[in-house]
Formats: structure tokens, C-alpha cells, sequence
């Protein structure tokens, strides 16, 4: 029963309906309602259209950071990198990342571990554009230190946007050396070593990880071509960018809402930053007062 699809389904809506009720209690639903009467729906046309290129940019990425295992179409990669966001959307714990790797390395004969070392990497592309962005955002920002924001049971304050943007900063250059360390063969025999002398776990299986240490450092080999870190640098802007602008076009749906690009990114890096806050379970609730802090910082009308 437990690996009947449409039981699995079942569950995860049931899952993501519990969440969403917990995220929108706070909401006024009068509020709600009246805002949904009078929202623009046709600019939800371009919003999707945004939303569809960033995926798509998603997808050509990927392409140049699976170039080491094989030549693989953005097309062919759009629809497992896809279902992984679906499965994120259903399931907490982003088990869409492992989904997805699962699928492309089953499709395409592929070890599991090197292709989600690429979606480690994609991470990493991803944290370092958010962090220059994020430079970008506080030096153009007076962002208040005491300014708070609380949203149901969640309070983000200006302190702790700062402090948390610090950790986040050091988490991308540990992640970084991380990745270029498992390229050189001294680091990757250390690693296996420390596996093969695991005392509590048998023989066949110490020898299984060490092996997927070589594979899942296989993964990493795009750090090696400078011009796929270049792509991938520049399309991870691309991404961002788009994510920013598809905010900030569906704030003009709303009547007397004005939010230029340049505000759609900061909104959206002030979220990215409010939802490495710890929270349990996930982070449902920290994404909405994320872009209501943002919003509330650059003094948003809404």
C-alpha cells in the first residue's frame, strides 16, 4: 500500500493541505477574498511566461553541469527537473531533489550519486548568485536592524536577516572548497579511506561508499571547463533575475501596487535569505514574512 501511487499522492496532498492551513491561519480571509476580487488576472499571463523562462534557464543550466556524464538537451532534462519541483511542492523536506536525481539516473543509466552531485553544484551556483545579489541588495538598502516583522508565530527582524545573510555567506564558501576538493584524487582517497576503516559497518558496504565517493565526485568534473562555470554563473543570473521580475509584474496585478525590477530581486533575495531561518517543520510561514519584510523595507504600497 505504502508505494501505491496514487496512495503516495493521497498522502502528500494531505501533507501540503495540513501546511498550507498552518501558513494561512494568520491570513484575514475577508481580506483575502477582497484581494483576489480585485486582482488583475491578466497579468498573471506574463507572470507564467516568466515563471516558464526561469524554469527553462533551470533546465539549460543543468545542461552544462551534466556535460561530464554525457550530452544531454535542456529538453530532455526539463521534465525530471520539473517533477522535482512538483514533488517539493507536495512533500516537505525538498525529497524532489532526490526524486529528480533518482529519475534522470534510472532514464539514462546514470550513477545516482553523480548526477545529484550536479544538483549539489546547481545549489552552489545557485547560493553564490543569491550572496552577489544579496550584496548588492543590503549595500542599496538602510536596513534597520530593529526592524521587525511577525507573521502567525514567526518574527523576522533586520538583526537576524543579517546575521542569518553572514552564515549564508560562510555555508557557500564551505560548500564551494567542498566541491573543488572532491576534484583532486589525494582529497577523494582520504575520504575513502576514513570509509574503509568504518569499524561498525561490514566489508561489501564500506567498499560500496568508498565507491561513490569517486562517483559522486564525478559529478563535480564541470568545475574543470571554464566555460561551463561561465554559463552557469551567467544563466544562475538569468534565473534570479526572472524570479525578481515575475514578482514584481504580478505586484502590479494588484491595484495600486507598484514594484519595479529591482525590488522584485531584493524582495525575492530577503525571502531566500528569511527561510534559512530554522523552523519546523519546513519552511512554510517563513516565505510569506519574508516578502512581507521585504516589502515593508523598501516601503512597498500595498
Amino acid at each position: 500500500m505504502m508505494r501505491n501511487p496514487k496512495f503516495q499522492f493521497v498522502v502528500g496532498l494531505a501533507i501540503s493541505a495540513f501546511f498550507l492551513y498552518l501558513t494561512l491561519r494568520p491570513v484575514n480571509f475577508n481580506d483575502l477574498w477582497g484581494a483576489l476580487k480585485t486582482f488583475e488576472w491578466l497579468w498573471s499571463v506574463p507572470f507564467l511566461v516568466l515563471t516558464f523562462l526561469s524554469m527553462w534557464l533551470r533546465a539549460v543550466r543543468w545542461h552544462y553541469l551534466m556535460r561530464p556524464l554525457g550530452q544531454f538537451s535542456s529538453r530532455r532534462l526539463f521534465s525530471p527537473m520539473m517533477a522535482g519541483f512538483a514533488l517539493n511542492s507536495i512533500y516537505p523536506g525538498r525529497v524532489g531533489e532526490f526524486a529528480r536525481a533518482y529519475v534522470l539516473a534510472a532514464r539514462e543509466k546514470l550513477p545516482f550519486t553523480s548526477v545529484f552531485a550536479t544538483i549539489v553544484l546547481e545549489r552552489i551556483f545557485d547560493s553564490i548568485t543569491l550572496l552577489l545579489l544579496l550584496v548588492w541588495t543590503f549595500a542599496n538598502l538602510q536596513l534597520n536592524p530593529s526592524d521587525q516583522v511577525a507573521y502567525g508565530k514567526f518574527v523576522v527582524t533586520g538583526q537576524m536577516l543579517q546575521d542569518y545573510a553572514a552564515r549564508f555567506a560562510t555555508m557557500c564558501a564551505i560548500l564551494l572548497v567542498v566541491a573543488v576538493s572532491f576534484l583532486f584524487n589525494k582529497v577523494r582517497e582520504v575520504f575513502c579511506a576514513v570509509v574503509l576503516r568504518v569499524p561498525f559497518l561490514p566489508k561489501a558496504w564500506r567498499e560500496r561508499l568508498a565507491q561513490m565517493v569517486h562517483t559522486f565526485a564525478g559529478g563535480f568534473s564541470s568545475l574543470l571547463d571554464v566555460k561551463a562555470i561561465i554559463w552557469t554563473l551567467l544563466l544562475s543570473i538569468g534565473v534570479w533575475v526572472l524570479v525578481g521580475a515575475s514578482m514584481s509584474v504580478l505586484a502590479y496585478g494588484f491595484p495600486g501596487m507598484k514594484m519595479t525590477l529591482m525590488q522584485g530581486i531584493a524582495v525575492t533575495v530577503i525571502t531566500c535569505v528569511a527561510i534559512l531561518i530554522p523552523a519546523a517543520p519546513g519552511y512554510w510561514g517563513l516565505m510569506e514574512v519574508g516578502i512581507i519584510f521585504g516589502m515593508f523595507t523598501l516601503k512597498i504600497d500595498t
